[in-house]
């Protein structure tokens, strides 16, 4: 028998379940991504919103526990149009990448500060934090690139261009797309500091390449909310 009381998690998936529960997924500092089923929640009016972290309880065997109780430990945060599907896109990563039950307290600080910084900043801001949580979830999950020297072993030049190679890292080429600056700016990870629109571009077709093969064949369903605007 599993029990834990009042453990740091953000809620980030839900749906129906039998005829009166939800199945909830949760990120939480200490357990990492875990479903739990809420008995009795679908019908009622609940506190249990996404973008907000909160201390949930839990117990029972087995794999699919029950949520036992949860208090709120931060302010509401509702957001807007295209902010709401950026935040949707991060929760889709989490629950499409990471194991069950594998802990990532790291990761889990870095989308708290990625939800708290969210709202309230320019689109092209907003997306450049969203570039730079996906580095680290890349590199959470084993995935990281060196930002320093390319594939020879050379220094990444700021005034140069390169290609991605995949699972190797960064190649020197005159018809590169990549720019060493923006790779120094991946490296730095400053949200004041960020690169132009084309190169905020190449830097998501770049994390759309480092992640397509974890993700496999299924589509992302947020990428489709936002497709009619922008792609992430």
């Amino acid at each position: 028998m599993t029990k834990v009381d009042l453990t740091p998690a953000f809620l980030i998936h839900r749906r129906a379940f039998k005829d009166t529960s939800l199945l909830l997924d949760f990120f939480t500092q200490e357990h990492g991504s875990i479903r739990l089923v809420g008995r009795g929640l679908r019908k009622s009016k609940t506190s249990l919103q996404m973008f907000q972290q909160m201390n949930i309880s839990f117990s029972g065997r087995g794999e699919l526990k029950a949520l036992t109780g949860w208090e709120t430990d931060d302010q509401p945060r509702n957001l807007p149009g295209e902010t709401l599907i950026l935040g949707i896109y991060a929760n889709e990563l989490i629950y499409r990448l990471l194991q069950s039950q594998d802990p990532h307290p790291a990761l889990f600080e870095v989308y708290k500060n990625f939800i708290h910084q969210l709202t309230g900043l320019e689109k092209q801001s907003q997306h450049w934090l969203l570039r730079m949580f996906e580095n680290n979830l890349l590199s959470e999950l084993g995935y990281g690139l060196d930002f320093l020297t390319d594939v020879d072993g050379n220094e990444i030049n700021e005034k140069s261009y390169y290609d991605y190679q995949a699972q190797s890292g960064f190649l020197l080429s005159s018809a590169g797309k990549i720019s060493g600056k923006l790779i120094h700016l991946l490296s730095a990870e400053n949200l004041l500091d960020l690169p132009d629109t084309e190169q905020l571009t190449v830097c998501r077709n770049l994390n759309r390449a480092r992640l397509q093969p974890l993700l496999g064949d299924k589509p992302l369903q947020s990428r489709s909310l936002f497709f009619t605007a922008h792609k992430i």
